[in-house]
């Protein structure tokens, strides 16, 4: 299976302090990933890495085979790599709809482009088919402003896989979701990986939504990879229970 993302022996350091120290790891084509770990144990700083938020101190990110480091994220966007935030990036004053297509042109060109290009840049057709992939048909016209947390959840990861990305990192995609919501979320995820073979990878820190979710789940600790595999290998894995699941 080809490895979309390769991600080398990464290291970040801050001072004297080691945040991420030589993880490596790779995602396979419509494969997706779980990464978990307790709190300060470098999850987001790798995302970062990775992203071109922070430039590692060693080691190396391939997409496709292509050496990727260091490039900032609008660069990273246009070879097809999207991402969510921990905190919602929706623009709560413009429609589900508008949220979609500005999401799709930002695959599509400069800033320039987007704002004295068509309207819609052709992407109307394209957003309401993920409109209704996502289930979000009833609130097409709706501000997103207007729209419980959960579905603004939704929408967030709709904008997400826009485009037709080849690599989605999804950070924290069930924070703060209820219950109900969270049951969409995880079937329409699973769903988009299912039917259009949709890569990508979730920090979580819901252990029931990771676990059912992902085919591989990696654990960090202290900076380090600690475990690696199935979900039911990881569960039982005595090192992931004392040093997370345990606590």
């Amino acid at each position: 299976m080809t490895a979309v993302l390769e991600v080398t022996d990464i290291r970040k350091s801050f001072g004297g302090i080691t945040a991420v120290d030589g993880v490596s790891f790779d995602v396979r084509e419509g494969e997706i990933l779980g990464l978990i770990g307790p709190n300060g144990c470098g999850k987001s700083t790798l995302f970062n890495c990775i992203l071109g938020q922070l430039i590692p101190t060693g080691g190396e990110v391939k997409v496709d085979g292509r050496v990727v480091t260091g490039l900032r994220p609008s660069e990273l966007n246009r070879l097809g790599v999207s991402r969510t935030f921990q905190l919602l990036q929706v623009f709560p004053k413009l429609s589900v709809r508008e949220n979609l297509i500005l999401a799709g042109q930002e695959h599509q060109g400069s800033m320039v482009s987007r704002l004295f290009g068509p309207s819609d840049a052709g992407l109307t057709e394209a957003a309401d088919r993920m409109i209704g992939f996502f289930e979000l048909d009833h609130l097409a016209s709706e501000t997103a402003g207007s729209l419980s947390y959960g579905q603004q959840k939704l929408l967030d990861a709709a904008m997400a896989f826009m485009g037709g990305p080849r690599l989605v990192l999804l950070d924290e995609p069930a924070g703060g979701v209820n219950l109900s919501m969270l049951a969409d979320l995880r079937e329409r995820l699973a769903a988009i990986n299912r039917e259009k073979r949709a890569t990508f990878v979730v920090i979580e820190h819901n252990m029931e939504f990771v676990m059912s979710l992902c085919s591989r789940v990696m654990v960090m600790a202290e900076g380090r990879v600690l475990a690696m595999g199935t979900p039911d290998e990881v569960r039982d894995n005595p090192a992931v229970i004392e040093a997370y699941l345990g606590h």
